[in-house]
């Protein structure tokens, strides 16, 4: 990595140490392209809170390997056709952009082809990597010195000092506008926009509803609704009376809490969230199965309840029981931990969704990380989330056209090598002493770079 660089005499020395050190062998830890990943770490580590690999670092590396993709399909004719200047073997390359910095060393050249190798610099958001940006795209027509003076310059022309800077630099910028295909990286930090119990509420309604969304349109749904054990385990949720006192549920979070009841109800529940249970029903397409749902409708409730109540169960668990009075870090620990799919039942009252295994993970699983898709949207279209349609517009567009993951799961990678136009993950970063929490969205773009000989 070039460090903290406060003039072009100190990029010029961190470039040759950075290249000395590859020429013998002796490479840093960012040019290792071993990816760490649900694919090849152990459960325990998946579950862990220290995880290995969940660093920005190793989280990072893969957009490094989507670039390095890009430049297959463009290099060679790059080269061939001189955006990149005089190119001959050996030579070294800085990429430099607002996102990322990388190394590219062509290793051969000629016959129709190309070979050549990138080494992953500092990652955007580094102090290494704004200093890297600065120095190499500061500007240098300011200079009007000569020596210990300053006579001006001529028009169009460097002045002495800055003519003679440049000339005994190890570097100079061939290309200053170079396109690359490439995904725009936005960061937000996930406290933030939690530490608000308003906030907080709206995450849980979101995540309530597209529980109730993925339950109502799931395939299996016909099946649940026929099976007689189910039917008989939920059994309790459809007593008009029922309430659950569960100490995870709070007034400051769940839309549907009942203060005279000190807890949820079936009858608090139906009143927030029955014209939404029956606006996705009405909206199948399947007519036959639409009539077949609405004369179990009293089931079907109580099923989306009980899901419910699993589910915000599930997160309090997660959460050590402190998912609403305590710091809003309990909170987010325990909705990470749904996020990446660590989902346990605690309760005796919550066995019942051992029947079907797609509860949790076709249901619950994919409603964590949707709330989190809706959750952010609100900051720019809350008001037409009030709205049912657009809501259920909403999840229905997202399913299709954007991959919500956690960054360890082998899917966020093939996401991305595919070219999925959009990805959202929330990332947990352990490193050094940092413990935080970042909402990351990605959007496929095309990205400006700028390209940087490096001189022997």
């Amino acid at each position: 990595m070039f460090g903290q660089l406060n003039s072009g005499k100190e990029i010029t020395s961190k470039l040759l140490v950075l290249l000395f050190s590859i020429l013998s062998s002796n490479y840093f830890h960012f040019c290792s392209t071993k990816r760490v990943d649900h694919s090849n770490t152990r459960l325990a580590s998946q579950i862990d809170k220290a995880q290995i690999g969940s660093d920005d670092n190793n989280l990072n590396s893969i957009f490094y390997e989507h670039l390095t993709r890009s430049l297959q399909n463009s290099l060679y004719g790059d080269l061939i056709l001189g955006r990149w200047g005089d190119v001959s073997q050996g030579d070294f390359f800085v990429l430099a952009s607002d996102n990322l910095n990388c190394l590219v060393h062509i290793i051969e050249l000629g016959n129709g082809m190309v070979t050549f190798q990138v080494r992953g610099l500092e990652f955007r958001g580094t102090y290494c990597q704004q200093r890297e940006v600065e120095a190499i795209s500061e500007s240098v027509s300011d200079d009007e010195g000569c020596c210990c003076c300053e006579p001006g310059r001529l028009w169009n022309l460097l002045s002495v000092n800055s003519a003679f800077n440049q000339r005994w630099l190890s570097w100079e910028v061939t290309h200053t506008n170079y396109v690359l295909e490439g995904y725009s990286i936005s960061e937000n930090s996930a406290s933030t926009i939690l530490t608000p119990y308003d906030l907080r509420k709206a995450l849980i309604t979101y995540y309530v509803k597209t529980i109730i969304y993925y339950c109502v349109n799931s395939k299996s749904f016909i099946k649940w609704l026929s099976n007689e054990d189910l039917k008989d385990a939920i059994q309790y949720l459809s007593d008009p009376a029922f309430v659950d006192l569960d100490p995870t549920f709070n007034i400051n979070i769940d839309e549907d809490f009942d203060p005279a009841a000190a807890g949820i109800t079936r009858v608090s529940f139906k009143l927030i969230y029955k014209d939404w249970i029956m606006y996705c029903i009405e909206h199948n397409s399947d007519l036959a199965r639409t009539e077949y749902i609405r004369k179990n409708e009293d089931f079907v409730i109580s099923l989306c309840m009980g899901l419910s109540l699993l589910a915000r169960r599930a997160l309090g668990s997660a959460a050590h029981n402190n998912s609403a009075l305590m710091s809003v870090d309990f909170f987010l620990y325990g909705f990470h931990s749904l996020f990446k799919g660590d989902l346990r039942v605690h309760s005796s009252r919550d066995e019942w969704v051992f029947h079907d295994m797609d509860f949790l993970n076709k249901v619950i699983v994919p409603s964590v990380r949707m709330s989190l898709k809706l959750h952010q949207d609100q900051f720019t279209t809350y008001e037409e989330y009030e709205s049912n349609a657009a809501l259920y517009e909403a999840i229905s567009t997202y399913q299709k056209t954007i991959v919500i993951s956690h960054e360890a799961d082998p899917v966020w990678r093939n996401a991305i090598l595919s070219n999925v136009s959009s990805l959202l993950a929330l990332r947990h970063v352990l490193d050094d002493g940092t413990d935080q929490y970042k909402v990351v969205m990605l959007n496929k773009r095309y990205l400006n770079f700028r390209v940087i000989k490096v001189n022997f």
